[in-house]
């Protein structure tokens, strides 16, 4: 039985309405404004009661609504117009004229029309005019016409009941721009030919019943917003499809039992989804496949479950467009899920996962374009096997399971990353990798396919299992190789092997690893084989060589470790050979090249940090200027470095570099530390009487032919020499000059960046180590406060993520400075103001090397001293340095005109706040120097009781000058630089320009 709701307007005929009104308006007697009223009203009821009207053209029955009705639509039966299909109005009555047996409903509510197949109507169509409803009913019997609804500024279209469409040539289409296509608690919808739906930018087509049935009726969506389709297969073989264009978010959803299912999205005509996709299918059957072609805005999510034998999603997108995945995944019993991705580009929602079969499902990936990148590197993804089916710009990939990637020989155009918690196996096929290949694994690691064509290759290894894998990889070219690994290591390229270069490799499981190549180098970072036995086959038999371009190449072999290097070894400037173990470098021996250093020490990209025991099997051969490095921590028999020689060992002009820590010398004390079956030559930086003074400590070294011996003659104070520096504000960038300046050599520096350009670069030793640290003074504006950045990392063993900043402090327009304002040892923080000669002492906490964050600042005063600089009066503040032995602290003060006033008082006893100081001292010489120059005070002798003498800069010479010693007159650097110094001196160069040019680049002709 039809649905009819109670009726909410007046009723009666139009006409008989017009009579009576018009017949008062003849016989009234009221005022004209009366009148007026009256019409009126008259006027408003005639707009609210036009009925809606019906005709029947030929096979067509047309339903025309006017504004604001309502209707629904229903079946009673297969029959004629008393046993049809039923149109209900709510509250108006149908006009139309009415054909006995086809289509009645004159003056009525109900409109009855026929419903028997083909017999009268093929098409029902309703049109209505603006603010209509319409409700899609029951169908006691199925609606055997198709239905066409096409609304003007509808109000919403409802699917109230459970309605059936007949068969073929049934067909849904609904035009209804802005309007919500809906379905109520009882709604149900079943399709049996296409559906059709344009509801423009902002209607919602919402067809969510869990017992629809749309299969095998193709849906097509001109344009909506947000779409939902649930549709429930239980036929032998089913299609859910969709086409069209969702300008909101899409989802499907398929539920049921049938044989075979398929959900179709886009695969007609093509489908664009604004907003987000989520496609679903967890219907029982025993094939079914998802596939979705289009562009997708959003992020696309997939499930496909409940199928016995195979369960493949397909998505690609069209347009070169790109797509995001949120979820993906796939279940299936008993055959391989496939799953297969085609998009310019392919990536995750951070938190998204794709699982393909429980990771027993394959996956295959492309690049529409071809220069697209892939990253599906989520951490919860479970792919199996992966086929990259085209070029592509990028790839990334990560699994919770084995990783099997195949690129099918394409090329990848910048970088590869392949991270799995298992297996890592990338050998189906070639890789051709332009950029890095990265591997993150737990176990195996094989990218070893013999046509491999890469050029930097980073392998991380490390799982519970890892030391039972293995690491494979082979490139037929040149390759760069660096990571860290767990389990046996072999490396082969046909070309070159450079270890090292981008970051450090390191051995970490104790296995054996293998290194094959045309020729080997390892190269700026340090490579630390560990302790089981490594092997270095250089094919066209050339040495290997250290090499440190930008960084400090390192070849380390730990504790019981043994390396065989047949071809031998050349440790190149700036660059290291070291360790606990054993090197078998056979005749072609070690060359130690000038500035090269081999110790028998455990070393870190940053230095030597204890002693060891070093075996060379084979020759060691020094070059005039190569380092022999030597550390000291006591005078046990494990507490100082001996290097054993099977072969001879050339010391001649060799550099013996001295290192102690917690070491406190006696007269006496002896070390063997180089034995060899032949000792050739002697260290050249030694003096006339064989001995060498590091630190106060002053030993003889005795060459005899078979060892080298270190013996304790003399102990002094430790006062170490300040030495030259400079800080050049147009790159951001410290040089240290690490040789004394009363036997200068130009070439001993090195330089460190950090902070930017604009910065206030100075130095200070801040943690109390006795080496300085790099610092800066940021300013916001030349009005506000700006801050202090502190690196914590000695300039020897530099690290730039170690630093510390300050609060903010300052006015904007200071020069920083450092000093040691409470004696304790370490340097404290300052700023100088020129507009009121104030010095401003701050002091910091204690600071470890290495630490990070933001810290306090401590006891700050604010020193008046002397007269602001001016034309008539000119300057040079700010100055600073140790005079007067009975201060704790460093004193402060300014050049003037050659002369250098410094305040005469104790800035530790000050309190904090504002002081006034005005007596003053004056260091000797009493005039050294000019206006202009600024003052470099420091130790440069080496004095026992650390008081500094006099020096400066002049920055329009580039020139430096010492007034004690000599009083050397040193160019050093570029105009424009500012002078530094510091405690430096002796300290090894972690980085050496090994080529004239460079050397070149960095100072120029003055």
């Amino acid at each position: 039985m039809p649905l009819s709701l109670l009726a909410s307007r007046a009723a009666g005929p139009l006409s008989s309405l017009k009579k009576f009104f018009g017949d008062v308006t003849r016989k009234s007697e009221v005022a004209s404004n009366s009148f007026g009223r009256a019409m009126a009203e008259v006027e408003a009821l005639n707009d609210r009661i036009v009925p809606a009207n019906f005709s029947v053209n030929g096979a067509i029955l047309n339903v025309t609504l006017e504004a604001n009705e309502s209707v629904t639509l229903s079946t009673i039966g297969v029959g004629d117009s008393a046993d049809g299909g039923v149109l209900t109005l709510d509250g108006t009555l149908w006009s139309g004229t009415d054909d006995p047996g086809v289509a009645v409903g004159q003056g009525q509510v109900d409109l009855g029309f026929d419903n028997q197949d083909g017999a009268v109507f093929t098409t029902v169509k309703i049109n209505g005019l603006g603010n209509n409803t319409v409700n899609i009913d029951e169908t006691d019997t199925v609606f055997n016409e198709a239905l066409s609804i096409t609304l003007t500024n509808g109000n919403s279209i409802v699917n109230t009941g459970d309605f059936a469409f007949g068969g073929a040539g049934d067909t849904l289409k609904i035009t209804a721009t802005g309007v919500d296509v809906t379905q109520g608690p009882d709604g149900v919808l079943t399709l049996a030919d296409a559906a059709t739906f344009d509801l423009g930018a902002t209607g919602d087509l919402l067809l969510d019943s869990e017992e629809n049935e749309f299969a095998n009726s193709p849906i097509a969506i001109t344009q909506a917003n947000d779409v939902t389709i649930v549709s429930k297969e239980d036929t032998l073989d089913a299609a859910v499809s969709i086409d069209g264009k969702v300008v909101g978010d899409l989802e499907v959803f398929i539920e049921g039992d049938a044989v075979a299912d398929e959900l179709l999205v886009g695969r007609s005509t093509g489908i664009s989804v604004g907003g987000t996709t989520l496609l679903s299918s967890k219907a029982m059957t025993v094939f079914g496949s998802i596939e979705a072609e289009g562009a997708f805005t959003g992020a696309v999510s997939v499930f496909h479950g409940g199928t016995t034998l195979a369960g493949d999603v397909l998505i690609t997108t069209t347009g070169n467009t790109s797509l995001l995945i949120d979820e993906i995944d796939i279940e299936a019993e008993l055959v391989e899920p496939l799953l297969v991705l085609n998009a310019t580009s392919i990536s995750q929602t951070p938190g998204g996962s794709i699982n393909v079969g429980e990771g027993m499902g394959k996956t295959a990936v492309s690049s529409s374009t071809g220069a697209g990148d892939i990253v599906l590197a989520n951490a919860s993804n479970k792919f199996g096997p992966v086929l990259l089916d085209s070029q592509a710009n990028s790839v990334s990939l990560a699994t919770m399971e084995s990783l099997l990637f195949d690129s099918d020989a394409n090329l990848i155009i910048t970088d590869l990353s392949l991270t799995a918690e298992m297996d890592v196996d990338a050998n189906d096929s070639k890789l051709t990798v332009l950029g890095l290949t990265s591997v993150t694994a737990g176990e195996d690691v094989l990218i070893d396919n013999a046509d491999n064509d890469l050029n930097n290759v980073k392998v991380i290894q490390s799982g519970d299992d890892a030391d039972e894998a293995e690491v494979k990889v082979f490139d037929k070219n040149t390759v760069t190789f660096w990571g860290s690994i767990a389990g046996e290591l072999e490396v082969i390229s046909t070309n070159i092997l450079t270890l090292g270069k981008i970051a450090p490799l390191t051995l970490t499981g104790g296995k054996d690893s293998v290194f094959t190549s045309g020729t080997i180098s390892v190269e700026d970072f340090a490579v630390d084989l560990g302790t089981g036995m490594s092997t270095f086959d250089a094919t066209v038999n050339s040495p290997i060589s250290i090499n440190s371009p930008n960084s400090q190449g390192i070849l380390f072999v730990g504790d019981t470790g043994e390396v065989e290097i047949l071809d031998g070894v050349k440790v190149g400037a700036g660059s290291v050979l070291a360790g606990d173990g054993k090197f078998e470098v056979g005749a072609a021996g070690v060359d130690v090249q000038p500035m090269g250093l081999v110790a028998a020490a455990n070393v870190s990209p940053f230095g030597l940090i204890t002693p060891g025991s070093l075996d060379i099997t084979g020759d060691l051969n020094f070059s005039a200027g190569g380092i022999f490095g030597q550390e000291i921590t006591g005078t046990d028999p494990g507490e100082f470095d001996t290097i054993a020689v099977d072969g001879t060992a050339d010391i001649t002009d060799a550099t013996l570099a001295i290192a102690t820590e917690g070491y406190t010398a006696t007269v006496g004390d002896s070390f063997v530390i180089l034995t060899a079956d032949v000792v050739t030559g002697t260290f050249g930086n030694l003096d006339d009487m064989d001995q060498l003074t590091v630190d106060g400590v002053t030993y003889m070294v005795t060459t005899t032919a078979t060892d080298v011996t270190l013996e304790v003659v003399a102990v002094g104070p430790t006062v170490q020499a300040d030495g030259i520096g400079l800080y050049r504000p147009s790159a951001a960038e410290f040089v240290f000059n690490t040789s004394d300046v009363f036997n200068f050599d130009p070439n001993a520096f090195f330089t460190i960046g950090f902070g930017i350009v604009g910065d206030q670069g100075f130095i200070g030793d801040f943690t109390g180590d006795g080496i300085v640290n790099v610092a800066v003074y940021r300013d916001v504006s030349d009005t506000e406060p700006g801050f202090f950045i502190i690196n914590t990392s000695p300039i020897n063993a530099f690290d730039s993520s170690a630093f510390i900043t300050t609060p903010f402090i300052g006015n904007g327009d200071e020069v920083p400075f450092a000093g040691d304002w409470d004696g304790d040892g370490d340097d404290d923080l300052g700023l100088y103001r020129n507009a009121d000669a104030t010095y401003v002492t701050i002091n910091l906490p204690e600071i470890a090397p290495g630490q990070t964050g933001e810290v306090a600042l401590g006891l700050t005063r604010n020193i008046v001293f002397g007269n602001p600089s001016s034309p008539t009066n000119p300057t040079d503040p700010p100055a600073v340095g140790n005079f007067n032995a009975a201060y704790a602290a460093d004193q402060i003060g300014f050049g003037a005109q050659g002369t250098l006033d410094m305040a005469d008082v104790d800035i530790a006893t000050l309190p904090a706040g504002n002081s006034s100081i005005s007596a003053f001292f004056q260091p000797s010489p009493l005039v050294f120097g000019t206006t202009g120059d600024t003052q470099l005070n420091g130790n440069y002798t080496g004095e026992v009781d650390g008081l500094d003498q006099r020096g400066l800069y002049r920055s329009e010479s580039a020139t430096f000058s010492i007034s004690s010693g000599s009083q050397p007159n040193i160019v050093f650097g570029l105009v424009g630089d500012q002078g530094l110094t510091g405690n430096f001196v002796g300290l090894l160069l972690p980085v050496v320009p090994t080529t004239e040019s460079l050397v070149d680049s960095f100072f120029e002709e003055v």
